[in-house]
């Protein structure tokens, strides 16, 4: 999964990534390349929904060019998270099923505790099979959002450092991809 996006910048690229390296650096992202006009950092992994949606950017790639600034990201940690979110819960219930009939089974023998476990289990994982998109869905949301942010902050504080007024344009001019 993708994310691409760009503004219009006509201050100075170099101090607009120097903005960048802050809270990414902080966030535990790795630089990997760094010119004049370019940065390439690697994201440390989403282990959580609770954590800053930058981390659903596995690699980052901002670009300053002549009146433009650019980010291009990879959502590893979006995809990772994604599938944990809809693997798991199922997982889950599969487990909580076998157990739970296991322990019936030994104790009460078959009955009627058979189709209420049955019931229970088909209601979880439906509730599941719903929620986990939606969950999903949202996560690349927060993330894109972040990577706008990350970009109309980087704008304005370049351009703010240069005593000029940026010209900001179309935030979501890019790509998402699915």
């Amino acid at each position: 999964m993708r994310y691409e996006t760009s503004v219009g910048f006509s201050g100075d690229p170099a101090r607009a990534l120097d903005v960048a390296v802050v809270p990414l650096t902080t966030l535990g992202f790795r630089i990997d390349a760094r010119t004049e006009s370019e940065l390439s950092c690697t994201g440390p992994g989403m282990h959580s929904t609770r954590q800053s949606p930058l981390l659903g950017a596995s690699r980052i790639h901002l670009r300053g060019a002549p009146g433009a600034l650019s980010v291009e990201a990879e959502l590893g940690g979006v995809e990772r998270m994604a599938g944990f979110i809809k693997r798991f819960p199922i997982g889950l219930t599969v487990f909580l099923t076998l157990a739970l009939s296991g322990v019936f089974w030994v104790t009460l023998g078959p009955g009627a505790w058979m189709g209420a476990v049955g019931a229970a289990a088909a209601a979880n994982a439906l509730v599941w099979v719903i929620l986990a998109p939606l969950m999903s869905r949202r996560l690349k949301e927060r993330t894109c959002a972040a990577l706008d942010t990350l970009l109309n902050n980087m704008v304005m504080s370049a351009g703010y450092a240069n005593r000029d007024r940026p010209v900001l344009s179309s935030v979501r001019s890019g790509t998402a991809g699915r």
